[in-house]
């Protein structure tokens, strides 16, 4: 099957008009996202993820490479129709009401069908606007308007969700309410590439992660391979007799205690010869699991730490 999304040595550049400066949004950048994914496109502010969303939904032409979305080229009217699309600024008419917006919506997509209030009903209790059907949009909170975005971009059903800060101004539990919409689109199948800046909140729902900097691709690949740090491992014990604490020491062992347990932290190659003398010396071994990084630590080293893509 083929991917989602696929960019293929992708470049783009800018000029200014005034004095014909050369800006390079975008450098050779090369990444795939595998259809049923989320996948989290992350970056600092000016590395380039408006210029590769913008181009991605064919709003702007690359000046080397390929992009396919969907198997078919950006703007093609046969992808189009599959994506739902959330950009990070947008303006609704302010003086419609939730359901006559998603109504034109429905039409300029395509599907006024006869269960067009139906399909608007649910979408609106989706994202919990159901009790304001009778509001003018310009009535509404900024976190209100953000989750009509949501349902504008659920309307026609999209394979495909692009979503540019989709938490941007909600509230806590606004925010787990778009977290756990996204977890259910994944649950039926659908493809999410989404932007944001809340590292902590991504990194429960995604699978994927794309980082760009300065307009480079530094680094894309599994989430799950990328945090799962390969030479260190925890170990969690009820106690630890003082005369195994120094050995672990020497071990290359890290000893932190609290009401759980003492946490250990050993390198990979002492697992096994840390576990049997704890076992040896009557330690109840509570659990042994691989240290995993965090999105964000991961992210910080990504692009401020200089590393380039593997």
């Amino acid at each position: 099957m083929t991917p989602a999304i696929e960019f293929q040595g992708v470049t783009k550049t800018y000029r200014r008009i005034v004095g014909g400066q050369r800006i390079d949004a975008l450098t050779d950048v090369t990444f795939e996202v595998a259809r049923g994914e989320v996948c989290a496109f992350l970056g600092p502010n000016g590395a380039g993820k408006t210029t590769s969303i913008n181009l991605l939904m064919g709003f702007l032409f690359a000046n080397a490479g390929s992009i396919r979305v969907l198997g078919e080229a950006p703007g093609d009217v046969k992808a189009k129709e599959h994506i739902g699309f959330l950009p990070e600024n947008f303006a609704f008419y302010k003086y419609l009401t939730a359901p006559k917006l998603l109504r034109l919506h429905l039409k300029l997509a395509g599907k006024g069908t006869a269960s067009a209030d139906e399909t608007i009903r649910r979408l609106l209790a989706l994202v919990k606007l159901d009790g304001f059907t009778a509001l003018k949009i310009s009535k509404y909170s900024r976190g209100m308007v953000q989750r009509l975005g949501l349902a504008q971009a659920l309307l026609a059903d999209p394979n495909l969700l692009v979503l540019d800060e989709p938490t941007s101004g909600l509230d806590p539990a606004g925010r787990k309410d778009v977290l756990d919409l996204i977890a259910s689109m994944k649950a039926a199948g659908k493809t999410i590439f989404l932007s944001s800046h809340i590292l902590p909140e991504v990194e429960h729902v995604c699978d994927r992660i794309v980082v760009v900097n300065r307009g480079k691709l530094v680094r894309s690949g599994r989430l799950d391979e990328m945090l799962t740090t390969g030479d260190r491992v925890e170990i969690v014990v009820d106690r630890l007799p003082s005369e195994l604490a120094q050995m672990l020491v020497d071990k290359g062992a890290t000893i932190e205690a609290n009401p759980e347990g003492v946490h250990l932290r050993v390198p990979g190659s002492e697992k096994r010869a840390v576990a049997e003398a704890l076992w040896a010396a009557g330690c109840d071994v509570l659990r042994i699991n691989p240290i995993r990084d965090s999105l964000e630590s991961l992210f910080l080293r990504l692009v401020e730490g200089g590393e380039t893509k593997a």
